[in-house]
């Protein structure tokens, strides 16, 4: 009776502290994650005789440093091509947009689509009319969204200030941290927690690892397909690709719109060489790659993994990628422990086990 009363203090306690923090659990888990997955380079240059605040400064600054240098190339990139683009539509705007040559090859839409291409695209200043009539009616939605997205913006900037705080705090007390942490883990389950102290590590390493070894590896790929084909401003839509492949359905859903953009320009061998081979490189990276990088270090078959993957993120969005496959080595550490060590071995008749109770457990 005490051993199932002991929990009822510290489970309450729990969940009013998560009712307390709700808001900020997705920066304190994303600090923890941070943690976990630098420790050893942290704890190797304590070793080489680091201080550990120069260590713990050192170490944040080459996370912001290795976040933000993507997204400066990105921004940079992306206000050339911008730059690029507005002075298309300023051509454009002036002398008309020729109607495509595919266009007037759809079936059934050709003629009426023409027609308004005719009366609303091909005169001067045409251009300029609709993009002025579109967002006079979008106006409205589109002040509203800005205002929405500005409040998220700064929520976003507090949440992110609090998980580099949390972070810089680990790497100082970390130690101080684990030892409270495997304290009350060793008190209210000793067992258990001993499981998940030696899985948890592994599964979430191997999931950093696997994601973005892969993320860089199809923004890589990809983006040399996408030179290959003729695509615009290949590097930009390289890194967007990389992005988006952090996340399952990300890198299918940017080369297939790469594929859609060289199709309208009339590129439809380029277009359809583009999505053929991203979907090539698609079925090996997550059937074969990404299983095995993630699954290799926990020990975790390959359907594992995957479902680990895909129902973490559809519940949890991207912090999910790392809950999803660390449930699913918990699960089977328990599974694997909970097998008996001599399986049953019946007779055909009896249906009994061998007379060696040695061999039953």
């Amino acid at each position: 009776m005490r051993t199932k009363t002991q929990w009822i203090l510290p489970v309450l306690f729990a969940t009013a502290l998560a009712l307390l923090l709700q808001h900020f659990l997705g920066s304190i888990a994303w600090a923890g994650l941070l943690a976990v997955i630098t420790w050893p380079l942290h704890q190797r240059m304590l070793r080489r005789g680091w201080p550990p605040l120069a260590s713990a400064a050192f170490m944040l600054i080459l996370l912001i440093v290795s976040f933000v240098g993507p997204s400066v190339l990105l921004f940079h990139t992306l206000s050339s091509e911008l730059a690029s683009l507005q002075r298309l539509l300023i051509s454009f705007n002036q002398t008309g947009v020729p109607v495509p040559a595919w266009l007037t090859g759809l079936p059934l839409v050709a003629e009426p689509a023409v027609t308004w291409w005719l009366e609303h695209l091909a005169v001067p200043g045409g251009l300029n009319a609709l993009v002025r009539t579109t967002l006079g009616d979008f106006m409205p939605h589109l002040t509203d969204t800005a205002r929405v997205w500005g409040s998220t913006i700064l929520a976003n900037a507090l949440y992110l200030f609090l998980t580099l705080l949390t972070l810089f705090v680990l790497y100082l007390h970390g130690a101080a941290v684990m030892h409270y942490i495997d304290g009350a883990g060793q008190r209210l389950a000793p067992v258990q927690y001993a499981k998940l102290r030696r899985v948890l590590p592994l599964s979430v390493r191997g999931t950093a690892l696997g994601l973005g070894s892969i993320a860089i590896l199809e923004g890589i790929v990809l983006g040399v397909a996408y030179w290959i084909a003729g695509a615009p401003a290949p590097v930009l839509l390289g890194v967007i690709t990389g992005y988006l492949a952090l996340i399952p359905g990300g890198a299918p859903l940017s080369f297939t719109m790469v594929s859609l953009l060289l199709f309208g320009q009339g590129n439809s061998a380029e277009a359809l060489g583009l999505f053929t081979w991203g979907a090539v490189e698609l079925f090996l990276v997550d059937k074969f790659i990404r299983p095995k990088l993630i699954g290799k270090r926990v020990n975790l078959p390959f359907l594992a993994v995957l479902f680990g993957l895909l129902g973490g993120v559809s519940t949890l969005g991207v912090i999910g990628l790392f809950v999803g496959p660390l449930m699913m080595a918990i699960l089977f550490g328990w599974l694997r422990d909970s097998t008996p060590a001599a399986p049953l071995v019946l007779t055909p008749v009896a249906l009994e086990p061998l007379n060696d109770p040695q061999g039953i457990r």
